[in-house]
């Protein structure tokens, strides 16, 4: 069923044409299909783009946890204030590139909804992927 697809489209996408990508994701999120914003804070992020496109879930860029000063208080100033604001527009949120505990621990205490790193496990090739799943299922 289409409500277990989502579709990522990174934030440059937009940049290059936002109508056409906005007529794109209406008429996907109509057929029912899940909608995410990859890399938000990459570098062409736009508060208005949240307020414009209607995505179900951003996934913030893992910009945000290295960079030149790393996780520093500026960092998590952001973080904390961009999931908030995701919250509070009925959108979920997803950080990517999560390393350690001390990052994960933040964006727990700031209900980020979801957390993808290799904190939790690195990528992994298909075939032994389905395999653990496999195994686990049994």
């Amino acid at each position: 069923p289409r409500k277990y697809l989502e579709l990522e489209i990174t934030e440059t996408a937009y940049a290059t044409d936002s109508e056409m990508i906005f007529s794109v994701v209406e008429k996907l999120r109509q057929g029912g299909f899940r909608i995410l914003m990859d890399d938000f804070g990459s570098g062409y992020s736009s508060l208005n783009m949240l307020k414009e496109f209607d995505f179900d879930v951003i996934k913030l860029d893992q910009a945000f946890f290295k960079g030149r000063n790393g996780f520093d208080d500026k960092a998590k100033t952001i973080v904390a204030s961009i999931i908030n604001l995701c919250h509070e527009l009925g959108k979920q949120v997803v950080a990517e590139g999560v390393e350690d505990i001390s990052q994960a621990e933040f964006l727990k205490k700031n209900n980020c909804d979801a957390i993808q790193g290799f904190y939790y496990s690195k990528p992994e090739p298909f075939t032994e992927y389905k395999y653990n799943l496999d195994k686990n299922n049994k």
